[in-house]
């Protein structure tokens, strides 16, 4: 396991029918890979959150484009892609008694490396669990 201080941009959007492609087209055609997002929508709202390799550029565009557009401090974690993996990551989390704000991840079924995104009360403290052998 390896954990790592990062970035997310979190975007406000109107949810609409192709917010998300439209976001993500502003992205892509610039060069900038995505490295993990969560997306939903509440009511007329859509929250966009990603983790990029270039996070200052990426907001950049996206300011530029009249986005409303927040950055915020996250854990970026990758682990083995193995039954109970996350299970060692939110037990530490809990042991500690650091409360969680966030979690989302992803992997390839056929990957041997999980990513996951977390925010916490103490993204520090979380980090240096994690980090401990």
């Amino acid at each position: 396991m390896k954990a790592i201080l990062d970035k997310q941009l979190m975007v406000t959007v109107t949810n609409k029918v192709g917010s998300l492609s439209e976001l993500s087209h502003v992205i892509a055609s610039s060069g900038i890979n995505l490295l993990a997002i969560c997306a939903y929508g509440v009511e007329n709202k859509g929250v966009i959150m990603f983790v990029s390799d270039n996070t200052v550029e990426a907001k950049r565009l996206l300011k530029a484009k009249k986005y409303d557009v927040r950055e915020e401090e996250v854990v970026l974690i990758s682990l083995d892609n193995k039954p109970g993996a996350l299970q060692t990551v939110t037990q530490k989390v809990a042991d500690a008694g650091i409360d969680l704000n966030l979690l989302y991840g992803s992997v390839d079924i056929q990957g041997k490396t999980s990513r996951v995104v977390l925010t916490s009360e103490d993204n520090n403290a979380v980090l240096t669990l994690l980090n401990m052998k």
